[in-house]
């Protein structure tokens, strides 16, 4: 039986998927849930359809490359993209899918499933989205470190800061570069011109300047906030406390609205594991409704940086009616 799925995988026409994401824009040919090739291109600032849609095409072209293959050959473009569009994805942004008896639930419009844009807090911020007080607006990658950089320029960070600094001065023994922090203009994040050199009188003029130029274009992001907060720095720990309730009172949502089998979650931010999922999980099950509650299953994706590229590709196989065994 094990022979024949697999022959029956390696007759299935290719594919192309498209992880539209904040940060890159990733490419893939796959055939079933296999990966034949993989280009990664940054999204870039301002992700217009003018400038995104070249960019696209030319990820695409990269990867049909690197396979050798044609876009004659591929039976389909699959392309996951944040917007309106089971799964629940906490990254860049924070967006969503449901799946009702093996369909994807798409609305009126093809908009159903915006999970990311439930209102979490309805005193809160004002979202990207229009709306105030989003899951995403409290919990995603990019709002967990513009709430550390915001706290740090109101100088209630120097213990994060200090702590970014030290990472910055020994790079080489961090394990995971992109959780360092970066230097100079970043349209994403908040420049810091920390108050905490600020009215320092026994600090000369130029001294003080000096000071404050060092560390205004310094930002931290999610994954900074992350490894200060498993190493115990208050504010980081604050900050992934807040987000993991967020995302808790979120998924209480979700199961008394849709009563679901299984809550899957993914994306970079449940990356950080227990600190992130217990909180999570605790609001669950101090909020849900007992019977719905016992119901559902919440477990962490398996595909791990794949699972847009190879969900994207499914859709051509979803679409055209072809199954397919992951």
């Amino acid at each position: 039986m094990q022979n024949e799925d697999i022959n029956m995988q390696d007759q299935l026409p290719l594919v192309v998927g498209v992880d539209l994401g904040g940060t890159q824009i990733r490419t893939a040919v796959l055939r079933g849930p296999t990966l034949l090739s993989r280009v990664s291109l940054l999204t870039g600032a301002n992700p217009s359809p003018d400038r995104i849609l070249p960019r696209i095409y030319t990820a695409i072209q990269e990867v049909l490359d690197k396979a050798g293959a044609t876009l004659e050959q591929v039976a389909g473009i699959g392309i996951a993209a944040p917007g309106p569009l089971v799964y629940l994805t906490i990254s860049t942004g924070i967006g969503g899918g449901v799946i009702m008896d093996g369909k994807i639930l798409e609305g009126a419009n093809g908009s159903a499933g915006e999970l990311g844009h439930m209102t979490i807090d309805w005193h809160g911020e004002r979202c990207n989205c229009g709306n105030i007080g989003c899951l995403e607006s409290i919990a995603s990658g990019t709002n967990i470190a513009r709430k550390a950089n915001e706290a740090i320029h109101a100088g209630e960070g120097i213990e994060l800061l200090t702590f970014a600094r030290t990472m910055l001065e020994h790079s080489s023994t961090v394990p995971d570069p992109s959780a360092l922090p970066t230097q100079g203009h970043d349209a994403n994040t908040v420049e810091l011109r920390s108050s905490i050199f600020a009215g320092r009188d026994e600090l000369n003029e130029d001294s003080q300047r000096g000071s404050v130029q060092e560390e205004e274009h310094l930002h931290v992001n999610a994954r900074t906030v992350a490894l200060a907060a498993e190493a115990g720095v208050p504010l980081a720990r604050a900050i992934i406390q807040n987000a993991a309730e967020a995302i808790g009172v979120g998924l209480v949502n979700i199961i008394h609205c849709f009563n679901p089998e299984i809550i899957i979650l993914g994306g970079g931010v449940t990356q950080m594991g227990p600190m992130l999922m217990e909180p999570a999980q605790r609001v669950v099950q101090e909020r849900a409704m007992k019977f719905p509650r016992e119901s559902v299953r919440i477990v962490q994706a398996q595909l791990g940086h794949n699972v847009g590229l190879i969900g994207a590709g499914a859709l051509i196989y979803y679409h055209k009616n072809i199954k397919i065994k992951i």
